[in-house]
């Protein structure tokens, strides 16, 4: 007779998790995930999360159009003031390159994607597009096994930063003459990393990033794209919590 497994090697994400005791039913993606990907039957276990830092361990109580599972355990996540958060602004890169953006910031672990529309650039984004993008933040939070998933905006203009930088957060524009050798925070808390689009910032809105006191820094010794300029920027950051 088969043994209860570990049901899927990932996290799933499960938005409104039920106390010690209760049972969920999964979405039709995290049971499609289990059912035909994981392959995965009644008493096997899974990991989830809710998104917002709980981690719970499921068995699989039921496998229909709907798998339904028991919450084994639930361990609450860490206090906001007590994490390290980024908040990654970025300009719009050439061609179609915003998914494979989304997917590898939100591995890294980055809290909120904030795409800016620029002089140069601007974002072109539909309702259909904003979806696929957090479907794929799903499955980036599932693949890297995190508790928080990415929260993806929609776009806005640099006028609308100032209610948006959270009070006291370190604060760094991707710069080729800026700052070499910058370490990465290792302590709770924001820091924001903005980042120019293709054709890069305008003088102008680099001395409304100053303002707003964002110092510039060099992220490599050669020229990037804009999405690389990003995934660069988030992989500083990622780095101070290793």
């Amino acid at each position: 007779m088969r043994s209860p497994a570990e049901a899927a090697p990932s996290h799933l994400w499960v938005p409104e998790l039920a106390d010690p005791g209760g049972v969920v039913e999964l979405s039709r993606e995290e049971s499609h995930y289990l059912k035909r990907v994981c392959r995965a039957r009644v008493g096997d276990f899974a990991s989830a999360t809710d998104g917002r830092g709980a981690l719970a361990r499921l068995r699989v109580a039921s496998v229909g159009e709907r798998v339904r599972a028991e919450v084994e355990s639930c361990e609450p996540g860490q206090p906001a003031e007590a994490r390290r958060r980024a908040l990654v602004l970025c300009g719009a890169p050439e061609g179609r390159r915003g998914d494979w953006l989304v997917e590898k910031l939100a591995e890294l672990g980055i809290e909120t994607w904030q795409p800016i529309d620029c002089a140069r650039e601007r974002w072109r984004v539909s309702a259909t597009t904003l979806a696929r993008w957090r479907r794929l933040a799903v499955a980036a939070l599932r693949q890297s096994r995190r508790r928080h998933l990415m929260d993806v905006r929609e776009p806005i203009g640099l006028e609308g930063l100032a209610s948006l930088l959270p009070p006291g957060s370190s604060r760094w524009v991707a710069d080729p003459a800026g700052r070499r050798g910058a370490q990465p925070p290792a302590r709770p808390g924001w820091v924001v990393g903005a980042v120019g689009p293709a054709g890069g910032f305008e003088p102008r809105e680099k001395a409304e990033l100053a303002c707003l006191g964002f110092e510039p820094m060099c992220l490599s010794d050669g020229r990037l794209r804009a999405e690389t300029a990003a995934l660069a920027w988030g992989a500083w950051w990622a780095s101070g919590g290793a």
